[in-house]
């Protein structure tokens, strides 16, 4: 089995997601706009890595497969990545609403980190499991 990239890269855009909602909490405690900044510059370097990850993973499939994967780990893997776009596309509209609407109700400001913090974290189960079971 050749060396594998995409698993080396993957810890990056949950650790940084994860942790810009600490910062969202923050921000919802203290009403500093500092802790908003940095939450927000964490999510946008998430997706960078979510990004890189992607195609890694791209990179790494294709050999996989013709080294014949098997069929039960494939379909363990597309129910992760279904949960790993899931958690991408939710940051990359936190992010992308955030950055239009400067000022929004607190509740939706940290219901939708929550929210998109949830879903990150169900994404590293799945892969903790993925990675497991190989």
């Amino acid at each position: 089995m050749r060396f594998l990239f995409h698993p080396m890269v993957v810890h990056f855009p949950v650790a940084l997601w994860l942790t810009s909602f600490v910062f969202d909490l923050l921000y919802a405690a203290k009403r500093q706009r500092f802790f908003a900044s940095v939450s927000a510059y964490l999510i946008g370097f998430g997706l960078v890595g979510a990004a890189v990850s992607i195609v890694l993973g791209f990179v790494d499939y294709i050999p996989l497969v013709a080294e014949g994967v098997g069929q039960a780990f494939v379909d363990r893997h597309r129910v992760h990545s279904y949960v790993a776009y899931g958690s991408t596309a939710a940051y990359t509209a936190i992010f992308l609403a955030r950055w239009r609407w400067r000022v929004m109700p607190m509740a939706v400001y940290v219901g939708t980190a929550g929210v998109a913090a949830v879903l990150i974290f169900l994404t590293a189960l799945l892969g903790a499991e993925i990675r497991r079971v190989m």
